[in-house]
């Protein structure tokens, strides 16, 4: 028997309500991945079983509540249960652990329950058009706070700081200066196989001791420096083969970014590169879905910071003197994009 167009009707409804719920509902599950992360759950089972009396034992809590939050983990796919026993799933395993290469996302998670807290007080970002939780704490102004969004940012960049290396030729390249560096990840990537490359990571001063700390592991021949620097103000010393700006132009107000772009421009030696690295927003600025976040994320944790597009970006440095623009959409991840512009000789 046919539906009836009221039971098609109905049906739409349905459907609708729970596309909404879905996206109303979506913070159940991020708590309880936040809560797995902050007890330290993917760090007491490793790779080994343990049971949820073992578990309890090391936490000094009771059983069932445990236990609770360990069914849900079950249910999030990120735990296997047999009876009381736990373990990380193979997908857990693979970016949960610190032991993990190349793929460790815990620290990242901290972060966006940290995130989290300031996107609860959106509403008080869009009405007074300022951030919600004071910027200076995770840019060295609280070093817990700081290490923790700096490492996060290492994790992110991790993997896509291999994908840019594929795209950015070093071998001919004696000099990179990452500005706004933060872990310095992607110069890390970048000078990878290149030991002729002299790198400079500057950014601010709290920011630069967690910096120093991470490039230790990566145990590169190339000479390093790392400068103290707030990109804001002030002259960039030296010249420089190429000079990387990722995720930060997002950072500035119009006359702030204009201005460092032509201080950009003075440290870059001719013939020599800028690149501009970013989630760039979609030409109609409503996509791609991480684009649009960052965009809100910026509201929220910057005083003048907004997301732009991939054609701003291109605009910017030609209004700065860069010439022969390439663009480059780098599609293994499909978040992230680049912009690179030349000095003229």
């Amino acid at each position: 028997m046919a539906e009836s167009p009221v039971e098609n009707a109905d049906v739409k409804t349905i459907r609708e309500q729970i596309e909404l719920l879905s996206l109303a509902e979506g913070f159940f599950s991020s708590s309880v991945l936040f809560t797995l992360q902050k007890l330290k759950i993917f760090q007491l089972l490793g790779e080994e079983s343990k049971s949820v009396e073992e578990l309890a034992a090391r936490l000094g809590c009771q059983v069932s509540p445990l236990q609770r939050l360990l069914n849900a983990g079950v249910m999030l796919k990120l735990l296997r249960a047999e009876g009381q026993v736990y373990r990380l799933t193979e997908a857990a395993r693979a970016v949960l652990l610190p032991t993990s290469r190349g793929g460790y996302l815990g620290d990242w998670i901290e972060l966006m329950e940290q995130f989290s807290l300031a996107y609860n007080r959106l509403d008080q970002a869009v009405l007074r058009n300022g951030p919600s939780i004071d910027p200076e704490e995770y840019l060295g102004g609280d070093p817990s706070h700081t290490r923790k969004y700096i490492y996060a940012m290492h994790n992110y960049a991790a993997v896509r700081g291999k994908e840019l290396s594929r795209y950015i030729d070093g071998k001919h390249l004696n000099s990179l200066l990452d500005l706004g560096c933060g872990p310095g990840t992607f110069a890390y990537h970048l000078a990878a196989g290149n030991p002729q490359m002299r790198l400079t990571l500057a950014d601010l001063p709290g920011v630069l001791e967690v910096t120093r700390e991470i490039a230790l592991g990566y145990q590169l021949p190339n000479e390093m420096e790392f400068l103290s620097l707030d990109a804001s103000r002030g002259d960039i010393p030296g010249s420089y083969d190429l000079v990387l700006a990722s995720n930060m132009l997002q950072c500035f107000d119009d006359r702030e970014r204009s201005d460092l772009l032509r201080r950009i421009y003075r440290a870059v030696r001719p013939g020599g590169s800028i690149v501009v690295q970013a989630q760039h927003l979609q030409p109609h600025r409503q996509g791609g879905r991480w684009a649009v976040l960052v965009d809100l994320n910026l509201l929220c944790t910057t005083h003048h910071g907004r997301n732009h597009t991939l054609e701003d970006s291109a605009r910017w440095l030609l209004d700065a003197g860069f010439i022969d623009l390439e663009k480059n959409a780098m599609s293994v991840f499909g978040t992230t994009s680049f912009v690179r512009g030349y000095r003229p000789c």
